[in-house]
């Protein structure tokens, strides 16, 4: 008995001192990474707290700011909670506050959430490299400075490793997504419902250098996506598409994606309110569409979205320039 009792002392105070090493380690690591990023203009941060001995390292940072360089993109919270075992330090679980604030150029984006967590799992090397992560978030509500706004009753968002470092399989999906301001007044107008809708994401991204601990100050660029699946649903309209794109360096896609719509005639008012298709030519487009349609030998219409020069339509109607990635 008395050897038991001296046993599970010497572990006692071993996993004592191997605590009291890990965070003092965690906690130095995450404050001098910080200041880099900080030193850089890359992020802002107040004071850096660690507890949770003796099983946990539970980090909390207050008021982060993470952006790029010249803050066009840019996040914020008052706070964010970091947790890890302490014996998988490398296995992260990050909980986010309900209020987050987001800058994508000049347009401001406030998030607000029921409950927002992720978490991360990581190779053991000094490159941090990432092996995969996922996040999901419930009752979330998205404010822009601009007019419009979106909810979602859940979102998912998973990344792994493919079939080497800079491979990233990617997938996501929103559920119950409802649009506010003025696209849902465009919605109404087409008499397409504002709420309901439901987004599926499955693709595999290349991109030019592996997701690790110097993607902060150099981020990875997307050279292609294999998009083995994209799905939309709103209202009676349903989209599938499959397909792949190439990204030039640039930052210009190349490349298609082949497009089923189901119930398209529903979908083509909202093409006309948002300017894609001219009101005095939309019949004529109809009638040109029908005629594809029947051509398939199906009630649902499948085109081409192709993207080509810095430019991208569907099938024959023009869309206008393609995004920049």
């Amino acid at each position: 008995m008395r050897a038991v009792i001296w046993l599970t002392a010497a572990f006692a105070i071993f996993y004592g001192g191997y605590w009291a090493v890990g965070s003092r380690a965690v906690l130095q690591g995450t404050e001098t990474a910080l200041a880099d990023l900080r030193a850089e203009g890359l992020a802002d941060f107040g004071s850096v707290t660690l507890k949770g001995f003796p099983s946990r390292f539970d980090l909390t940072v207050e008021r982060p700011v993470l952006s790029n360089a010249d803050e066009s993109l840019l996040w914020s919270a008052p706070t964010v909670q970091i947790y890890a075992l302490s014996y998988r330090p490398h296995h992260i679980i990050t909980v986010l506050p309900g209020e987050q604030t987001l800058r994508f150029g000049r347009e401001t984006l406030a998030l607000i959430s029921d409950d927002l967590r992720a978490s991360a799992v990581f190779g053991i090397d000094p490159d941090l490299p990432l092996k995969r992560a996922q996040s999901v978030g419930t009752s979330l509500d998205l404010t822009s400075d601009q007019g419009w706004g979106a909810q979602a009753r859940e979102a998912r968002l998973a990344i792994r490793e493919g079939a080497n470092a800079t491979e990233q399989e990617l997938g996501a999906e929103v559920f119950d997504l409802s649009i506010s301001g003025y696209p849902a007044e465009l919605l109404a107008e087409a008499d397409l419902p504002t709420g309901g809708g439901h987004l599926r994401l499955d693709a595999v991204l290349d991109l030019d250098k592996p997701l690790d601990r110097h993607i902060p100050a150099a981020p990875a660029r997307i050279t292609s996506a294999d998009i083995r699946a994209a799905e939309l649903t709103w209202g009676t309209v349903r989209m599938n598409g499959s397909g792949r794109i190439e990204i030039t360096d640039a930052g210009q896609p190349e490349g298609r994606i082949a497009l089923t719509i189901h119930d398209w005639r529903a979908a083509l008012p909202l093409a006309t309110a948002l300017g894609l298709i001219r009101p005095e030519t939309a019949p004529t487009m109809e009638k040109a569409l029908d005629q594809l349609a029947q051509l398939g030998g199906r009630p649902e219409l499948t085109l081409p979205l192709v993207f080509s020069g810095g430019w991208m339509s569907l099938g024959p109607v023009p869309l206008g320039p393609a995004p920049r990635f």
